[in-house]
């Protein structure tokens, strides 16, 4: 048998009882991935959102988010899940980075990466959460360069302000 208790680390002096927290790590419910979304970022993308093919190409890009918002996509994959013309995925992405949706990430390979807008939802850790929140800011801040249809343009949108 097992005698638990605590010790007074200024005396030294054994007490008979002990203080013991634990908690346990309750499932989400979700069978498989999850993302987490900002109520204010569905609000706004609804009302920003004008192409139904735009919210289709969307919700196909979350349902592909990888942690820390990385989405690798080949736009063809999409058009074919989704039965639409690759030139339609194509323009429905540019939109979606116009609006600061997406962010654009680094290419690997023939395929292109995007990013969720932080500000918008995220799939990972809390804490990496706000590190990206900052970052993102920090460039908006900063002038971020962005290049869309052969020009360079500076992105001045938080996201959800």
């Amino acid at each position: 048998m097992k005698r638990v208790g605590t010790i007074d680390l200024d005396t030294s002096e054994v007490m008979d009882y002990a203080l013991v927290a634990m908690q346990r790590k309750i499932p989400n419910g979700f069978i498989s991935g999850w993302i987490a979304m900002a109520q204010d970022a569905l609000s706004k993308m609804a009302k920003e959102i004008k192409s139904l093919d735009d919210f289709r190409v969307r919700d196909a890009l979350l349902a592909r988010l990888d942690f820390e918002n990385y989405i690798q996509v080949v736009q063809v994959d999409i058009a074919k899940d989704l039965g639409m013309h690759k030139e339609n995925v194509n323009r429905s992405i540019k939109r979606l980075l116009e609006l600061g949706i997406l962010l654009e990430g680094p290419k690997i390979g023939r395929s292109r990466t995007y990013r969720l807008n932080p500000n918008y939802g995220w799939k990972g850790s809390g804490k990496n959460h706000q590190k990206a929140i900052k970052a993102h800011d920090k460039a908006i801040a900063a002038g971020l360069k962005i290049h869309e249809g052969g020009r360079t343009t500076t992105r001045t949108h938080r996201g959800t302000d």
